[in-house]
């Protein structure tokens, strides 16, 4: 393995045959082959060589290989023991010793106990779609250890991360991680850049994490008002809210106050607009002692 080369095919394939590893789809294991789309991936990050990456879903070392070369330390979180073995066997025999390897769920992990001690790290990582919301949630949750984000996922996905208003990408995934973070889309990343050959292209987004707009009452509403928003796309934030309060002479109070037509539907609102529903919102049911 000290020559192992996680851009060739057939060393790929050899080594899966080695370790008796089949592709998993349920954990998404589509391994990325391209070097020119690693080379981008990392770039991405500007690493810096006193920088800490933490990196989800590893693999079989594309990235991982890369990243070490740029960072003093990453840190290389796996969930399946088996790709574990392999690159840990990889990482010994060609002497790097800037790599942490830890066999874990990402999701069950606070971010600040997966740095190992380390004060923060921007996140690399190429992640299946079934666990972008909640893999998102739980990095945002901890963005005062993240300074950076740069995620390959589904074009489709990537395409809501970044969605403006009025768009039909953008949704409730948008509002929340555009309040977290200044979002860039950096483009497609075409289906044969992996192996197995998935049957959708993915896409790179960054993310830099922003502080956080609202207070916490405030916030907690956000979310809440974008949930009822878009749980009915085709509702106008009037009938959206009624449902939500229970009462439509409220709801139509609140948007008026806010500035917001009745008629307006969810996707049409901005960022903006979001924050000052949720404050217009928790200061109405503030003044109603229902707070």
């Amino acid at each position: 393995m000290s020559r192992f080369n996680p851009f060739s095919v057939q060393q790929v394939r050899a080594a899966l045959r080695e370790f008796q590893v089949r592709p998993s789809k349920g954990w998404g294991q589509n391994f990325l082959i391209d070097r020119r789309v690693a080379l981008r991936i990392v770039e991405a990050a500007n690493l810096q060589p006193e920088d800490v990456v933490l990196e989800v879903g590893p693999g079989l070392g594309a990235l991982t290989l890369l990243l070490a070369e740029r960072a003093r330390h990453v840190i290389a979180v796996e969930i399946d023991a088996r790709l574990v073995a392999i690159l840990q066997t990889v990482i010994d025999a060609q002497g790097i010793e800037n790599i942490t390897l830890i066999q874990a769920n990402v999701l069950s992990q606070p971010v600040p106990e997966l740095l190992r001690g380390e004060p923060s790290a921007k996140v690399v990582a190429n992640i299946p779609y079934a666990i972008t919301s909640p893999l998102m949630e739980h990095l945002l949750q901890h963005k005062t250890h993240i300074p950076l984000i740069v995620l390959t996922v589904q074009k489709e996905v990537a395409e809501r991360l970044a969605a403006k208003p009025d768009t039909e990408a953008y949704g409730a995934l948008s509002v929340f991680v555009q309040y977290h973070a200044q979002v860039e889309y950096l483009g497609r990343v075409p289906n044969t850049a992996f192996y197995p050959q998935p049957e959708v292209d993915s896409a790179v987004v960054r993310m830099t994490p922003v502080s956080d707009r609202l207070p916490p009452l405030e916030q907690k509403w956000l979310f809440k008002l974008v949930r009822a928003g878009f749980g009915k796309r085709r509702k106008t934030m009037r009938n959206a809210l009624t449902t939500l309060f229970g009462d439509a002479d409220r709801a139509s109070a609140i948007l008026r106050r806010t500035g917001i037509h009745t008629s307006t539907r969810a996707e049409q609102l901005t960022l903006e607009q979001w924050m000052a529903l949720a404050q217009e919102t928790v200061r109405t049911l503030q003044a109603a002692g229902e707070l």
